[in-house]
């Protein structure tokens, strides 16, 4: 969640060696300074839990050690207070919040929390029983939920439903979402049927055309259960798992990104792609003498190699990063142009 300008990720658990670890620390991201700093614990280890964001509060409850007890978290003092407990309390559900109020859906039911009165309100029942691993976004003064490959829209100040266009993309759920300069969009795709085949799909959806449009896929690893918000202009998105749990994390600016590619230069794709020795990768700019720079990451989100050049096509050579997949990042004038893959066999 993102609360003010900053980013939080916490809870959550990892299955090794046949036990459940469960975790309750809580992390703040500073996109500032690129850092993140532990704050206080959740107040119980606990996971699969439900949240959202009113003003300068966090709100996260119902997860699976909570029941339907949920607490709100002041980032100012650092604390966690529990509020009035949701009416009725289950995991891996959405939770959403709008002009001023806080919703969370259990089965086909929503709940309204005011922060004031510190209650709890059944609203008008949803035309959909909610789906495990769904998610859930705001624009301007309207939620959005997408469930399965359904998307809903919510009006509060109705209290109505409306059925948005279908989905078209190919994950069921357990991906990530968040909203940036008025456009929302469902990132890494999650997991297709039940848990099995991950997608790394990114999809736009414009609430004013009521349309998706297929972007760049993510250029990190398929994933489900991963973590977006949005801060800014920026959204941010990372961990998650595909059998393997993972510590990366991405920031997304897709206008600067296509303004870009679009106006001042032309990338190739890394040729050949995968290979055994070495690959180029093409590059022609309208700006004159200007220098590019060019990082390799693993899949770690570590980087690897980083170099500058003038030249019209650069050479990557796998003496220089050994074997695997890397994810590839081109900036100019300190922002990244393109970014993919490519494997070095």
């Amino acid at each position: 969640m993102a609360i003010g300008n900053k980013g939080y990720i916490g809870l959550g658990h990892y299955n090794g060696g046949g036990f459940n670890y469960i975790k309750s620390d809580w992390w703040e991201y500073d996109p500032s300074s690129n850092t993140w700093s532990q704050k206080a614990d959740y107040p119980f280890p606990t996971y699969a839990a439900s949240w959202f964001t009113i003003g300068s509060k966090g709100y996260v409850g119902a997860g699976v050690s909570a029941g339907n007890s949920f607490y709100s978290y002041d980032p100012v003092a650092n604390v966690w207070s529990p509020i009035a407990p949701v009416p009725f309390g289950t995991t891996d559900q959405v939770g959403f919040a709008v002009n001023g109020k806080g919703y969370y859906i259990y089965s086909n039911t929503l709940y309204e929390y005011d922060p004031i009165l510190d209650q709890w309100i059944q609203k008008i029942n949803p035309p959909f029983s909610s789906f495990s691993w769904s998610s859930a976004f705001t624009i301007d003064d309207k939620a959005y939920v997408k469930s399965g490959n359904q998307l809903y829209e919510y009006k509060s100040t109705l209290d109505q439903w409306i059925v948005r266009a279908v989905f078209p993309g190919v994950a069921t759920g357990g991906s990530a979402s968040f909203v940036v300069r008025g456009k929302a969009y469902i990132v890494c795709g999650g997991y297709i049927g039940w848990l099995s085949e991950l997608t790394n799909e990114v999809w736009e959806y414009d609430p004013a055309l009521d349309i998706w449009t297929q972007m760049d896929d993510f250029p990190g690893m398929a994933r489900r259960f991963t973590n977006g918000f949005a801060i800014g202009d920026k959204g941010y998105l990372g961990i998650g798992t595909n059998g393997t749990n993972m510590r990366d994390f991405w920031e997304f600016d897709e206008f600067l990104s296509l303004s870009k590619n679009s106006e001042l230069y032309e990338i190739s794709a890394p040729f050949p792609n995968p290979s055994t020795d070495q690959m180029t990768i093409s590059i022609k700019s309208q700006v004159a003498n200007q220098t590019i720079l060019i990082k390799l990451f693993d899949l770690t989100g570590r980087e690897i190699y980083s170099a500058q050049f003038q030249q019209s096509i650069v050479t990557i050579s796998k003496d220089n990063v050994g074997t695997g997949l890397f994810i590839y990042q081109i900036i100019a004038d300190n922002e990244t142009v393109k970014t993919g893959k490519l494997i070095f066999e």
